[in-house]
């Protein structure tokens, strides 16, 4: 027969176990429950094949590349990067920037401002893109994006392949 004191600290242990437990699992249900919402908002955004979370949007329907002040290089970066969302596959894309001649020109003159000043270190890597895009040659976006993934450190949604021109259309028509 187990001592009192052993038989206490064995009820003790359940009893904060059990605790413990219940605290865990109402824990999760009410996360579950506040996040029932979110999901459902984000679940339109997701009826694609790409996982988007409507709160990486940066284009908000102004070109913020074209004003006086010049953007630093991350902005530029991230911009450049969520505009080759439009053209490319990748399992999650968390920038969304539609990619339109008006910001491809926007861009190149923001380049052309910093052009030799060293004031962006990937200058040569942005040039090569933008003046592709200008041109209406896309082929580089794969590339283009993977590389900007890598510079942000990207652990999921490297770029696969170039969207055919439906999914392109598709993509378009429903994020813009």
């Amino acid at each position: 027969m187990p001592s009192t004191k052993t038989l206490l600290i064995s009820i003790t242990s359940i009893v904060i176990l059990t605790l413990g437990l219940a605290y865990w699992f109402i824990s999760d249900i009410n996360a579950n429950l506040t996040g029932e919402n979110d999901s459902t908002e984000a679940s339109s955004a997701e009826s694609t094949e790409e996982g988007i979370d409507p709160e990486r949007y940066i284009d908000d329907g102004s070109n913020s590349t074209a004003n006086d002040e010049l953007p630093s290089e991350q902005h530029f970066m991230n911009t450049l990067h969520g505009m080759t969302h439009q053209k490319v596959h990748a399992d999650e894309k968390w920038t969304l920037v539609e990619m339109t001649d008006v910001r491809i020109d926007d861009m190149l003159a923001v380049l052309d401002q910093v052009k030799g000043t060293g004031e962006y270190e990937h200058y040569d890597l942005y040039e090569q893109a933008l003046t592709k895009w200008k041109n209406g040659n896309f082929e580089n976006a794969v590339y283009i994006h993977n590389e900007l993934w890598n510079l942000n450190n990207g652990s999921v949604g490297k770029a696969s392949r170039l969207l055919s021109a439906e999914e392109e259309q598709a993509f378009v028509n429903e994020h813009y």
